[in-house]
């Protein structure tokens, strides 16, 4: 592996054993795409190098399922989150999966057939919000009333285009990890391949 993929390596497990996270859990969003799967697979090499007795913080692995996914893509994603939580029982690592859906008012047949909603387009995209943002944004909302704080593990890179290099440098605080999530108190977000290319993700 190169020396920036041993670097971050070596940053998440020092991030993961910081005492004065007060054992925040840490929460991955992940859709079985390239960045979310490169962040996973890096922290559970993190995790690999700890061990076992210090491996007290609890890592939430989420999944949105919006359900009007391809039938094919969704049994492919779920057999990978099968995958990884067997895997990390195995292991011993204390990774857990989560699957969170829209509730029945924020589903897609709901909304196009019940309400009149318009399918969505660029100028109203309704169903991010409904559907994807809100589920997870209620997990996350759990997670801090249950534990006061939790931190957000993003996949987001500064190289995928002008305006997510712009967003990450707008939030980042020199010389920290984390950022305060904009909207939600008690919420960090950490982006530890924020500086990856796409070659060095594949």
């Amino acid at each position: 592996m190169s020396k920036k993929i041993d670097y971050i390596i070596s940053e998440l497990e020092d991030q993961y054993l910081m005492d004065d996270d007060s054992l925040r859990p840490w929460i991955i969003g992940f859709s079985g795409g390239k960045d979310s799967t490169a962040l996973l697979q890096l922290v559970w090499y993190a995790l690999k190098k700890i061990p076992r007795e210090l491996r007290n913080r609890k890592v939430y692995v989420i999944c949105n399922d919006t359900l009007v996914e391809n039938p094919v893509i969704t049994e492919y994603v779920y057999g990978v989150l099968k995958k990884i939580q067997q895997a990390s029982v195995e292991q011993s690592l204390p990774i857990e999966v989560q699957k969170t859906i829209p509730k029945l008012e924020d589903t897609f047949w709901v909304n196009i057939i019940g309400r009149g909603y318009p399918v969505p387009n660029n100028a109203f995209r309704w169903c991010t919000d409904k559907m994807k943002i809100k589920p997870t944004s209620r997990f996350i909302i759990e997670q801090v009333a249950e534990n006061g704080e939790a931190i957000i593990l993003l996949g987001t890179r500064s190289a995928e285009s002008a305006n997510r290099a712009k967003s990450i440098k707008k939030h980042a605080i020199k010389g920290k990890r984390l950022t305060k999530h904009p909207n939600h108190p008690g919420t960090f977000v950490y982006s530890p391949i924020k500086d990856l290319m796409l070659e060095e993700v594949w």
